[in-house]
């Protein structure tokens, strides 16, 4: 099991180039006095806060925690379809599924979106209950409730019980992101 301790860190400066997503793990001091200078790229904090963060992520976290995380920042940046397959195009930062069949536009809700969003950062992995209560509602995962449920009822509402599936499946353990679609009842 790889941990955060295992990573050499690196110092940053004026002339240091950087690329896409700058990855925190200091003090709130330094932070603080890094953040102050003008920055292009996203902004990861490790067990650390500020309001200039583009993401907070709470230490301890797995590697794989701190990966879905960033995958989710990525594509809440690019300004285009993070998920496509047969049935449905689906665009995180609009809040947007658009069935293709159909031509039918469906306005997600913030919680639907980062279901959705999660899910496919998670792919080709079926996601838990427990994992999306932990990572979309920020619940404890043994908090006993049924807003996953709920949810993905309303999703199968929103999007027509003949196209839900072509898009989400319960695996049983989980959900999952249908990347090649079954085919649909309609």
């Amino acid at each position: 099991m790889s941990s955060l301790s295992e990573f050499d860190p690196q110092i940053y400066d004026e002339n240091t180039p950087m690329g896409d997503i700058l990855i925190l793990l200091d003090t709130q001091e330094n932070v603080s006095a890094f953040l102050s200078r003008p920055l292009q790229e996203a902004v990861v904090l490790l067990g650390t806060h500020h309001q200039e963060a583009d993401l907070e992520i709470d230490l301890p976290c797995s590697l794989n925690d701190l990966k879905k995380q960033i995958n989710l920042l990525i594509l809440k940046q690019r300004n285009m379809p993070i998920f496509e397959n047969d049935c449905f195009l689906f665009e995180g930062v609009n809040r947007l599924l658009i069935n293709k069949k159909t031509a039918e536009k469906i306005r997600l809700t913030e919680k639907e979106t980062r279901l959705i969003s999660f899910l496919v950062c998670s792919l080709p992995e079926s996601v838990s209950k427990a994992d999306l209560l932990r990572e979309v509602w920020h619940y404890n995962p043994d908090t006993e409730t049924h807003t996953v449920e709920t949810h993905i009822y309303g999703l199968r509402q929103k999007m027509g019980e003949a196209y839900f599936d072509s898009l989400i499946s319960n695996t049983g353990d989980g959900y999952v992101i249908q990347v090649e679609p079954t085919a649909t009842k309609a």
